[in-house]
Order: C-alpha cells, then structure tokens, then sequence
C-alpha cells in the first residue's frame, strides 16, 4: 500500500514521468536505487526526476530525493519505453562514495550541467546515521561550479578539481575536508601554455601554515610529451 501511495504521488507530482523507470543496482556497495525520469529521448534522459534509495541487503526504502535536472544516457541497445531499465555503473546520475572520509558511503545525484563549459553537475550528499543524508552546500558547490564531479584520493585523503579557461589554462586543485566537513585548500598546480612555445607550470603547496610556490618554465611540445 504504501509503494501504491508513493507511485501515485510520483504521478502527480510529475505528470508523465513515471513512463521511464529505472534500475540502479550496480553503483554502490550499500545502496540501490529506483529512479523516475521526465524525458527519454534519442538515447538521452533527463529533466524532472526522482530517485528512491533502498538498503541493498534488506530491501528497505531509506529515503527519496529530487533532481531538477538530472542527465544520462543509454546504449543503442537499451530502450527507455520497455519499462523497468537496468543502468550499468557507469550509466548511472548517481555517485557513491566516501567523500569526507568517516568510513560512510555518500552520495551525489547528477543535477543539470552548470559547471565550466556546460559540464556536469552534482548535489552531494553526506551519510549521516540511521541511513539518512543529508545535502552538504560546500560540496556540492565544488561539484557544480568547476570541471565536472571533484576525484576522491583514499589515500591522502583529498578532493581534486579541475579548472580551465580557454585552450591553454588548466589549473588542478587538491583539497582536505576536516571533521566539520569543512575544506581547505592544500596545493594546486596551473599550466598555463598561452604563450604558445612556452608551457609555464606554477605550483603551489602548503607547508607549516605557509603556501611554498615554484614556477618553472618547460617548450611546450618537450612537456605535453611526458
């Protein structure tokens, strides 16, 4: 009764949505997903959409989240009009992960494409007890406003984003987050090839509280070689 009830709201809260249904059973050691979408069209799906996450052990409902604009795309074997649709992991608008490091697996849900040049971005969700999240506005800023979704480094602990402006300005930057979810900026590297036959290569780390910075210069085809 109470998956009638919700299939029913999803009906009129978003009027012809429910046509394209899919299955996100692969992106995540923890969760699965059930995902309704607006529009499928030509291999492409998107617009108004909700995702319903479940406990992948136990098949219990947690929560349901909202995407303004969510966007993905299909195989040209896969038709969105058959009805429940499985998306592979790489397919799929949501990304798990443990974005702060406290041993949870969060979540980021694909939502539009405001980032540099129209590329991807995310509403990011930490992991809070019980099976809930949360939205956390920090990160998903930093998923939204640059080069697509930030790269998690388990290792050392850091988020990485790109930038970049035009041809030849590129700039990598490597953050920490601490217990408050709060990030810092740790080091950085820009390569800045505007000068044609010179590839110009400054770096910037934080050692002890002060940033230490090195510019080197490089020919640019001697660079993009290695």
């Amino acid at each position: 009764m109470k998956n009638l009830f919700l299939f029913v709201l999803l009906l009129i809260s978003f009027p012809g949505m429910a046509q394209f249904k899919f299955l996100a059973n692969n992106c995540s050691n923890q969760y699965k997903a059930k995902i309704f979408v607006e529009n499928c069209d030509n291999g492409v799906c998107g617009g108004k959409s909700t995702i319903i996450l479940y406990d992948k052990i136990s098949d219990k409902e947690l929560e349901t989240f909202h995407s303004a604009d969510l966007d993905f795309s299909l195989s040209e074997k896969q038709d969105a009009k058959i009805g429940w649709l499985e998306l592979s992991k790489y397919q799929s608008p949501l990304i798990f992960g443990d974005f702060n490091f406290d041993g949870k697996e969060d979540m980021a849900i694909r939502n539009g494409s405001q980032g540099v040049y129209i590329s991807p971005s995310y509403d990011v969700y930490l992991a809070r007890t019980n099976n809930r999240f949360i939205l956390n506005t920090n990160l998903t800023k930093l998923a939204s406003e640059n080069l697509g979704m930030f790269e998690v480094d388990k290792k050392n602990k850091l988020l990485t984003i790109e930038q970049k402006d035009g041809c030849c300005y590129h700039k990598t930057i490597n953050y920490s987050i601490d217990v408050k979810n709060k990030l810092t900026e740790v080091s950085s590297v820009i390569e800045d090839s505007t000068a044609g036959d010179i590839v110009t290569v400054i770096t910037q780390k934080k050692v002890g509280g002060k940033t230490a910075r090195t510019v080197k210069r490089f020919k640019t085809d001697e660079y993009y070689k290695q």
